[in-house]
């Protein structure tokens, strides 16, 4: 989500990138295999994926929020959050959809 940057397509001459022997990296993500020692750095504190969060915004603004990301705003993660509605915010959760009074996705 949020790629490419703008309106267009980026362009790549793909003659220099082969002239020049130009490598080009990406990623999407990690690999599932890396999830597992992830969660235990997670799990033992040594990792704050908290950090890496530039904003928090509620569902309703759920929608701006990604269409933004295509304007290359913001540089971090933007969490969405939702609550039900029966007014008991005290029990959260940062799991999954329905995981608490208040959910993360």
């Amino acid at each position: 989500v949020g790629l490419p940057i703008g309106g267009q397509d980026p362009t790549i001459p793909m003659g220099l990138v082969v002239g020049r022997e130009i490598e080009l990296f990406g990623s999407h993500g990690c690999a599932a295999d890396d999830m597992p020692d992830i969660l235990r750095l997670v799990a033992s504190g040594r990792l704050n994926p908290s950090a890496l969060v530039e904003q928090e915004v509620g569902l309703a603004e759920g929608a701006k929020a990604i269409m933004d990301m295509d304007n290359g705003s913001p540089l971090g993660i933007t969490m969405v959050t939702f609550s039900n509605d029966d007014g008991d915010d005290d029990n959260t959760s940062s799991g999954g959809v329905g995981g608490g009074r208040r959910s993360r996705l």
